[in-house]
């Protein structure tokens, strides 16, 4: 079974237009690869694409991933493992508990066989890409060179002649990685911008150039409002008035720190008037119950 006819690839392109943009006289693309498939989406998709694109089951007879108990990219493993008929085991950071939230229950219903193991323990087997007894082990995130080789796609689907700037939400790197090699094999010089949504200075940008030895991309690391997961009632205001305005969904997490960044930088008179600015939506949506039960509050309601 082709796993690719459960998924939609090219994934849509839409144009948005909110106040702020229309005032600036900018026009605001958004790459929808939240659109590809209801689990299996965005960037978490994008990397699984270009590490299972290497996969053979004459060679392994076993995916093993890794991920914390709200991972997107282990449900995101455990769906595209049951399409393609692959056993699979997702090794979760943190004692078991006593009832499974809906990502990993999500998980169990796909087929993936659950471990937990201490965070000690995690540290210790979170591999990068590679085979062991005949088992094919995808690091936590699907953060390794074969995911940026899917990563590579995205840009592949868009004609960039048009565009000013592309911003993409950063947080291991992987994705923005892919694309800059993208720009690279194509000799396009379209500015790339990464948003990123831990808290470090710096962190993401010295990672591109030790590991994938890419200088072309400026991060910006202003806009993580506090740290991985942490939100301001500002950047919950503004998703809430985007999504209001546009019909389309951001988190908390990722892609509303990245909109939430390009609507400062508009703002702040970054972008000449007339500018093309296209965004990538790298999806994650489902995520959004997973945090506010992790957190036990409601996202949007600041009265919980």
């Amino acid at each position: 079974m082709d796993i690719l006819d459960h998924l939609t690839i090219p994934s849509p392109l839409h144009q948005v237009r909110t106040a702020w943009s229309a005032a600036a006289a900018i026009e605001l693309y958004i790459k929808r690869d939240d659109l590809i498939h209801p689990i299996i989406s965005g960037n978490k998709w994008r990397k699984l694409s270009g590490i299972l694109s290497h996969y053979d089951k004459t060679t392994y007879r076993e995916i093993i991933t890794f991920g914390g108990a709200f991972s997107n990219h282990l449900v995101a493993t455990a769906a595209s493992c049951a399409i393609l008929k692959i056993p699979c085991t997702g090794i979760i950071r943190g004692e078991e508990p006593k009832q499974l939230n809906g990502v990993l229950k999500l998980c169990e219903m796909y087929g993936m066989r659950l471990t937990f193991v201490s965070r000690e323990e995690y540290k210790e087997h979170n591999r990068q890409l590679g085979i062991y007894e005949e088992k094919l082990f995808i690091p936590e995130g699907g953060a390794c060179e074969q995911g940026t080789l899917g990563c590579f796609e995205v840009l592949r689907e868009i004609e960039l002649k048009e565009i000013s700037k592309v911003f993409v939400a950063c947080g291991t790197g992987t994705t923005i990685a892919g694309m800059s090699k993208f720009m690279d094999s194509t000799n396009d010089g379209t500015p790339l911008y990464g948003i990123q949504v831990l808290k470090g200075n710096g962190y993401i940008a010295k990672d591109l150039q030790d590991v994938y030895g890419i200088h072309n991309v400026t991060i910006y690391d202003e806009f993580h409002c506090g740290g991985y997961a942490k939100t301001s009632p500002e950047l919950m205001d503004f998703i809430k008035e985007f999504t209001s305005e546009t019909g389309i969904l951001l988190d908390p997490v990722y892609t509303g720190k990245m909109m939430f960044g390009i609507f400062d930088l508009i703002q702040k008179d970054f972008f000449p008037p007339n500018s093309k600015i296209l965004a990538i939506h790298t999806g994650g949506l489902q995520g959004i119950d997973g945090y506010e039960a992790r957190y036990n509050l409601s996202l949007f309601n600041p009265n919980c």
